[in-house]
């Protein structure tokens, strides 16, 4: 029963509908909210996955840990988007080509992963990034570096720590500046906490087995029908949605087991990822086509992106990222303390928008 990898992978579809313009026809909870929404589950997960690094160093071989399961596919996407520009022959609508002719390109966070959502915050800067979505990575790689910090927080603190957060976000909100509101690690940082102290008081909000379907159905209704939720577009919906998702997870975090699972919620991150560089590729292709008031041109837009997407995603899954994670298991966890592969997740994030999910 793969509820839980479910919700991560509908999650970074909804990120590619988002991008292939099907709120056109339909408006989801947008690629937006979807990107605070992984936020959220990402701090759940991280909050279970943290005591699984113990002992000297845990702190920095957790960080690392994280880092190795997320830069890999961006650095292939990455060389491979290059390799693609320099073949010539694409129509560079996405612009995610802007960078390589730039010379003010910010080639160090471009090529470290580091630092991308501070930068994103100048719409010109982002541009210049040929995997622009990979601002909610780098957003991620922050709070995993506060991870250590926030794990030895009282409940309390966590709390506040997160009313605070979300103040900073809502007065640059309220101010007009959306750019800020939304996508450096500070101003999305609530959502990670408000995860992590989601995990904390999991035991009463857990129902039975039998009730994790359901209720993960009932969520994913919800996200794509709701409209957008968006924190910047209106606290109330993005309320809902945050609600929606913490009734379910609780219960499909607890009795979600399975190979089925496990290998949606590594994908997510991937198709992510890759989404936007498949877009690229199908339009110049003359496949799909973006912005066009034709709903079969849109549904088949959003259609090819995301199976594009699933199968790069799973190819390097299985051909390149699994030998990676066994080396990282095998050398940066503890073996002591006991842990489920299926309690094991990472957010995804995003695009101009959204965050990673892939496996712990």
């Amino acid at each position: 029963m793969p509820v839980m990898g479910w919700i991560r992978f509908l999650l970074a579809a909804l990120v590619v509908a988002h991008h292939c313009e099907f709120y056109r026809l339909k408006s989801t909870i947008g690629g937006h909210a979807a990107v605070e929404a992984f936020f959220f589950v990402s701090g759940f997960y991280m909050a279970a996955a943290y005591p699984r690094y113990v002992g000297r160093f845990a702190p920095l071989r957790f960080w690392v840990s994280r880092y190795l399961r997320l830069y890999p596919l961006y650095i292939t996407l990455l060389f491979s988007t290059w390799l693609l520009w320099i073949a010539g022959s694409f129509s560079n609508t996405t612009e995610i080509f802007n960078a390589f002719s730039d010379p003010s390109a910010p080639w160090i966070a471009n090529l470290s992963l580091l630092g991308q959502d501070v930068i994103s915050i100048s719409e010109s800067s982002q541009l210049l990034m040929p995997v622009r979505q990979a601002w909610s990575i780098s957003a991620e790689l922050a709070f995993y570096a506060l991870m250590p910090l926030i794990v030895r927080m009282t409940s309390k603190q966590l709390i506040a720590a997160c009313v605070v957060s979300f103040a900073i976000k809502a007065y640059f909100a309220a101010t007009g500046d959306f750019r800020i509101a939304y996508f450096p690690f500070f101003s999305q940082l609530g959502y990670f906490i408000g995860g992590v102290l989601l995990f904390r008081i999991r035991d009463p909000l857990t129902w039975r087995k039998q009730d994790a379907l359901p209720l993960v159905a009932l969520a994913s209704i919800y996200l794509c029908l709701s409209g957008f939720a968006s924190f910047e577009r209106g606290v109330i919906p993005n309320a809902g949605m945050i609600f929606a998702i913490s009734i379910c997870m609780p219960t499909a975090f607890q009795h979600t087991k399975g190979a089925i699972q496990d290998f949606l919620g590594d994908i997510s991150y991937g198709i992510y990822l890759i989404h936007f560089l498949a877009i690229e590729a199908l339009v110049s292709l003359g496949t799909i086509k973006i912005g066009t008031a034709s709903a079969t041109s849109t549904i088949k837009a959003t259609i090819f992106a995301l199976i594009f997407s699933a199968i790069a995603a799973a190819i390097f899954e299985v051909a390149v990222q699994s030998r990676i994670d066994r080396w990282r298991r095998r050398s940066l966890y503890n073996s002591s303390v006991p842990f489920h592969e299926n309690q094991s997740t990472q957010p995804l994030d995003l695009p101009s928008e959204i965050s990673p999910a892939s496996r712990n």
